[in-house]
């Protein structure tokens, strides 16, 4: 039973399969794109219940990612999660002032992904079901 879909933009291939494995089970669709301008396609293709994306890509960043999202009117309230290995505080208020919704520090561990992902879908955290 798939309730919602998750687009995970992502250019590492072990992230991309890490994040499916931690959600493995849940009732969540995945589509995987390669940069943030594949993912933008992608989400404009067929719109996304919730993206997570890396920040740092080649041809377009995470934070232009969601700053396009948030311009475009079939994706500005798709929840992002921003991916990202920078603690910087100046590049939390760049996603904050792109709208991203949450950030999640790299390595991600799957407590917090679960945790994350079941706040924006509305699932249960320990299943992965509707609440």
């Amino acid at each position: 039973m798939t309730v919602a879909s998750v687009l995970i933009v992502e250019d590492t291939n072990t992230m991309a399969a890490l994040l499916q494995i931690y959600l493995m089970g849940w009732a969540v669709e995945f589509r995987v794109a390669r940069n943030g301008k594949e993912g933008l396609e992608m989400a404009l293709e067929k719109p996304p219940d919730l993206v997570l994306t890396d920040v740092q890509m080649p041809i377009m960043d995470g934070f232009a990612l969601c700053a396009a999202m948030r311009a475009d009117p079939r994706l500005h309230k798709v929840p992002v999660v921003l991916l990202t290995s920078l603690t910087d505080e100046a590049s939390r208020k760049q996603g904050r002032l792109v709208g991203a919704t949450a950030f999640l520090s790299k390595p991600v561990s799957n407590k917090d992904l679960r945790a994350q992902v079941a706040q924006l879908l509305h699932l249960d955290p320990e299943r992965g079901l509707p609440a």
